[in-house]
């Protein structure tokens, strides 16, 4: 959903919520940004993080926030600071700052990691708003794949998911298969091990990200014999380099933050031992910020790959089993 951005006051109640994605960020910043300037991007509603920062004892907060109406509210959340934030309306890319930050705090962590933008927007920070020694929370932020099983008769939409659907679908202007969190132990789903696809690494000590990126990875089926019918996509953040650093597995549901992406590849069998060959692609939308992606599995035995694509915007609608499922009309 923060993709397009199609966020309401329940999904910025979930952003308070204190579980481990808001304690590995409190404790990155309350180490990291005494006296210095701090960057949000993105700071939504309450903006959480500039008001941690300066309460860390920030010089200065220049807080991001695109949505006019959210970032009056983020105005109101920091009144109380004796105007040690300051709220700017607009794209990060279309804002320029009196002073480069040295700190430089986003959430803009996807349900695929990169999928909110991240790799776009943050370049750019690093070009024109940051200090060349900028420090980034987070650090690091991956995406995971595993082969899953989904069983007959699970595959519903989430009424409470509706709404932001059709939201969705008006940011874009018209439907599309969108794509898809499962909710529940998703974990219990994996008939495979689980391979890295995409590690996106912000250190000044090395070159940004490249905004296009084809990966490989092999994934052993574990179970004794399954019927695959997609692949699971997640994220995990490390928002410190610090070796003591929490790093969040959002797989384990830990957080209420993010949740995995379900990519639906059609019913294969498979048996244990057998290798899945992944191509994962990530390459940037005609928006020039968010990422478009095109992953492929070769199974053994079968006689054409399994393929999956997932423009940012456009592409087809009910083009899949699952999408035909759930969208019947």
């Amino acid at each position: 959903m923060g993709e397009y951005p199609v966020y309401d006051d329940g999904v910025y109640d979930a952003f308070d919520v204190r579980d481990e994605r808001f304690r590995a960020y409190g404790d990155a910043i309350a180490g990291s940004v005494a006296g210095k300037v701090v960057l949000d991007i993105g700071t939504g509603r309450d903006a959480l993080w500039a008001v941690a920062a300066a309460r860390a004892g920030a010089a200065h907060v220049y807080a991001i926030e695109r949505q006019p109406d959210v970032a009056a509210q983020a105005r109101s959340a920091v009144a109380d600071l004796g105007g040690r934030v300051t709220i700017l309306e607009g794209l990060s890319t279309g804002i320029d700052l009196l002073t480069p930050a040295q700190v430089c705090v986003s959430e803009i962590v996807g349900n695929i990691a990169s999928a909110e933008g991240a790799v776009a927007v943050l370049a750019d920070a690093r070009r024109r708003l940051c200090a060349a020694d900028c420090l980034w929370i987070p650090f690091r932020m991956q995406t995971w794949a595993a082969a899953v099983s989904l069983p007959e008769g699970a595959r519903t939409l989430a009424a409470e998911g509706r709404p932001y659907v059709d939201r969705v679908f008006a940011a874009v202007g018209r439907p599309f298969d969108l794509r898809l969190c499962l909710g529940g132990p998703a974990a219990e789903l994996l008939v495979s091990s689980a391979a890295l696809v995409e590690s996106l690494v912000f250190d000044h000590r090395r070159a940004p990200p490249d905004t296009d990126e084809v990966a490989s990875a092999q994934l052993t089926v574990e179970a004794a014999a399954a019927r695959m019918t997609g692949l699971l996509l997640w994220s995990r953040i490390a928002v410190s380099p610090a070796t003591s650093s929490r790093e969040i597995d959002t797989l384990s549901g830990g957080t209420r933050g993010w949740a995995p992406v379900y990519v639906p590849l059609g019913a294969t069998e498979v048996r244990s031992g057998d290798r899945l060959d992944v191509t994962w692609r990530r390459s940037t939308s005609d928006d020039g910020v968010h990422p478009d992606y095109h992953v492929s599995v070769a199974v053994p035995g079968a006689g054409e790959l399994l393929v999956w694509s997932s423009p940012h915007h456009g592409g087809g609608f009910r083009e899949t089993d699952l999408h035909r499922e759930l969208f019947p009309s």
